[in-house]
């Protein structure tokens, strides 16, 4: 036996001794078709599959609020185990760190696992694999994830060989997606590449295991975020030579990962790591067309420039998710989620009409240009119709403006009898005075204040001038004027220069 199955089975033994004993009814998850794999979460460089018919002793006991299904897989950090949440009845992956890792110390291995979690939690994005919970039982630190059951894009490439254009570009758009809102807030993946892309029954790519993240912070303590890390068939050159790392690194690697999946191999291959290293650093770009002849040339040069040695060279995420958009819209669009309810009869029936991808390319082209030209037909309308409705408010308007029933010349002066008939409380005067005519102001008489007045209200005991509190002018308390402050806003002062020292200024006399 091995060391490294020797260590695997005691930590089976410790793990199964820390478990809980679940009920004798086992809920069984859902069987998985014979052309679908099941998924691993979080694979790691040499990473073995668990066999579907030999579980271990724990499955049926319970970790935490989980009860244990089934092993997935299994790698030196850790394994993931499909389980289901008791409290909320659904399936979850749980990945569970080994309590021994050799060469790296137990404090600084659990820091790592929760920067992993809050990484991935951090991206509130639909194609990243979201975080349920992270939690510990008995010191066993695990993290409750999304269970995705579409397997990853690199067990479909070994299923089937190379994708389908349209397919490729349309996975690697999501991953692309995904890597762009990531980037926004200053994180880099580092460890981009086909078994961390995970696929959906619905046919969506979901970016996954953030176990070597960069955190765009110079206090993070994690000094591994500044060397060389990462699968050696992905890295960018620069992570290679250990240079500035940027968002331009998970470009690269999703560049290679998107020619892994259209020609089934990797763009540089070896004999050794160090030859392997070497072909990222100085070796040509490959020619997509070399090995895909039938390619488009914009997809091409795309594939190229995600894999520039320069990364200032190569596309931003954002332009990489665009780009592959549009070449899956091109090649027969398929992309996730873009046939539902609303996609049109024409749409769907080319894609069930079994012609081959070329032939539905060009008709989906076609029907997409006359959908683009009847759209700007009913725009065209719509104008139309908005300008006659204008032309007709503006005829209405000047009709009443100008029309019979909107004449100046015919227009008859009210008569007072007529105006006190809607205003009976209004003085005589309002609105019946001859043009130019100025009303008399009205008397202001101490003897007769109005009854908002503070006079015959408030006592200003030894106060010389008053003024309003929201007023800017004070006036002599004798001034007729002051009779017009209210009994709230009065404010009293003893000289004018006590009131222009509280900001307020003398009234004209």
């Amino acid at each position: 036996m091995s060391a490294r199955d020797e260590r695997g089975r005691i930590d089976d033994a410790a793990f199964e001794a820390s478990l809980i004993a679940g009920d004798t009814k086992i809920v069984e998850p859902q069987t998985v078709g014979a052309n679908d794999h099941s998924p691993v979460q979080t694979p790691a460089a040499g990473a073995r599959r668990a066999s579907p018919v030999r579980q271990p002793p724990w499955v049926g006991k319970v970790l935490g609020h989980f009860k244990l299904l089934r092993l997935i897989g299994e790698g030196k950090m850790g394994r993931v185990i499909q389980a289901r949440d008791i409290n909320l009845q659904r399936i979850v992956a749980l990945k569970v760190l080994c309590k021994r890792l050799p060469g790296i110390d137990a404090a600084q291995r659990v820091d790592q696992f929760f920067r992993e979690a809050r990484a991935a939690a951090q991206i509130d994005h639909p194609n990243v694999v979201h975080i349920y919970e992270i939690n510990q039982h008995d010191g066993w630190w695990y993290i409750a994830m999304e269970m995705l059951e579409g397997g990853n894009l690199g067990q479909a490439i070994k299923a089937a060989g190379p994708l389908p254009a349209h397919r490729a570009c349309a996975f690697i758009a999501d991953a692309a997606s995904a890597l762009a809102a990531a980037h926004e807030i200053g994180i880099l993946h580092r460890d981009i590449k086909p078994a961390n892309l995970m696929l959906t029954r619905q046919g969506r790519c979901k970016v996954t295991d953030f176990g070597l993240v960069h955190i765009d912070d110079p206090n993070d303590p994690f000094q591994f975020t500044h060397k060389a890390v990462g699968s050696p068939l992905f890295m960018a050159p620069e992570m290679i030579l250990r240079r500035e790392q940027t968002p331009a690194v998970d470009v690269y690697s999703l560049g290679t990962t998107l020619f892994c999946a259209l020609t089934g191999r990797a763009p540089y291959t070896g004999k050794s790591l160090e030859e392997v290293l070497q072909q990222h650093v100085k070796a040509p770009l490959p020619d997509l067309r070399t090995y895909l002849p039938n390619c488009s040339q914009t997809l091409a040069t795309l594939v190229s420039r995600m894999l520039a040695k320069s990364p200032s060279e190569r596309p931003s995420a954002p332009e990489v998710t665009s780009a592959l958009r549009a070449e899956a819209i091109a090649g027969a669009v398929v992309d996730s989620g873009t046939l539902g309810s609303g996609t049109s009869s024409l749409l769907r029936e080319l894609m069930g009409s079994g012609v081959t991808d070329s032939t539905v390319g060009t008709q989906i082209v076609a029907a997409a240009e006359r959908w683009t030209r009847a759209r700007q037909a009913i725009r065209r309308r719509r104008l139309l119709i908005g300008a006659a409705i204008v032309a007709v408010a503006a005829t209405l308007v000047l009709l009443g403006l100008y029309g019979p029933f909107g004449r100046p010349g015919r227009r008859t002066a009210p008569s007072p009898a007529g105006l006190a008939k809607y205003f009976p409380d209004a003085p005589e005067s309002l609105g019946v005075l001859p043009s130019g005519v100025v009303p008399e102001p009205a008397r202001l008489d101490r003897s007769d204040p109005p009854a908002f007045s503070w006079v015959r209200q408030i006592d200003p005991g030894d106060a010389r001038f008053v003024a309003s509190r929201r007023g800017r002018h004070f006036y002599s308390i004798g001034a007729p004027e002051a009779i017009l402050i209210r009994a709230r806003d009065l404010i009293g002062y003893p000289t004018a220069e006590a009131a222009i020292a509280d900001g307020k200024i003398p009234a004209a006399q």
